[in-house]
């Protein structure tokens, strides 16, 4: 007989999975009516496979999105004051498809008009993403279109949402870059319209994709494996996700310790020490050594094989 807990507990997530439905439907619609700007920035397998089957995303992975919204909300608090407009949608056309690009925030003036795309990141980044990159080119492109006697400016706001680091990165337009969108374009309504394939592209996030099982890219598993092998499985990738989850929180107490200026600390609960020391390392940068020195390079490289096995 189930408790009362756990049958509050099913009513709240499945309450939650039917309001976050209901608000994508009402702010996105249908997106398997045009190409969106996150489309550009994803793998083309992923997208028309998700735009002909719309994924069940689990209550984890929807709460994990929820956190995008909130943080558009710390960015609304950031701009307060000026001219902003929330999910603006630009709009486009390629051979009768509809192009549009919703963006998170845009800042209006007489002169100028500023992109400004929220994203979330589980660690500190350097520099923004490609994906990123395509994205808010895209937008710019789009808007660009509509007004092409104004100003332009786009910017990625992002924000580790365990720690409150964030950064801006600005993102210039580049006109090549955005015949690159408009090709990604044209390749999904093509694979949309049954005329093509849509080309898969390995992404960090692979092993989170709802269709990687079918994936021409990653392959399927075979069925005929031993029991033993599929727990063998099993037990890699629960490792793998540990190891993944380990590092970005090794980022984030390194980055913390860094920037503080520490070199030890004790964690007297689990009676941890953390040390951090700068450390430096000489490589050899192939690339120049191939360049500057072919023949040194061809008496000196090696080629041998192996087997690497990856587990999505």
């Amino acid at each position: 007989m189930e408790s009362k807990t756990e049958k509050f507990k099913q009513f709240v997530a499945q309450n939650f999975m039917r309001v976050t439905k209901q608000e994508t439907k009402e702010s996105l619609g249908d997106r398997s009516t045009y190409i969106g700007a996150s489309d550009i920035g994803g793998c083309p397998y992923q997208t028309v496979m998700s735009k002909k089957h719309p994924p069940q995303y689990p209550i984890e992975k929807l709460i994990m999105f929820e956190f995008g919204h909130m943080a558009e909300n710390i960015v609304s608090k950031m701009l307060q004051g000026l001219n902003v407009l929330d999910q603006y949608e630009a709009l486009g056309e390629i051979d009768q498809f509809s192009l549009k690009a919703h963006i998170d925030r845009l800042i209006q003036s007489s002169s100028r008009d500023v992109i400004v795309e929220v994203k979330t990141v589980g660690a500190p980044v350097s520099e923004p993403y490609e994906s990123w990159v395509l994205q808010v080119t895209y937008q710019m492109g789009l808007v660009m279109q509509e007004n092409p006697a104004k100003e332009l400016d786009g910017y990625v706001l992002a924000m580790d949402r365990a720690t409150g680091w964030f950064d801006v990165f600005k993102i210039e337009f580049d006109d090549d870059i955005f015949e690159i969108c408009l090709s990604k374009a044209s390749h999904l309504i093509s694979s949309l319209r049954g005329e093509c394939e849509p080309k898969a592209i390995v992404q960090y996030y692979c092993s989170d994709c709802p269709f990687k099982l079918s994936c021409p890219k990653q392959g399927q598993f075979a069925e005929d494996l031993p029991l033993a092998l599929h727990e063998d499985l099993e037990f890699i990738k629960a490792a793998k996700v540990m190891q993944k989850e380990a590092r970005k929180r090794e980022e984030r107490v390194k980055s913390y310790m860094v920037n503080m200026g520490i070199e030890a600390l004790k964690e007297e609960t689990t009676q941890t020490v953390v040390t951090t020391k700068e450390m430096q390392s000489n490589r050899v940068d192939i690339e120049k050594l191939k360049e500057r020195y072919p023949q040194v390079y061809e008496e000196c490289v090696k080629t041998s094989s192996y087997y690497r096995m990856n587990v999505l």
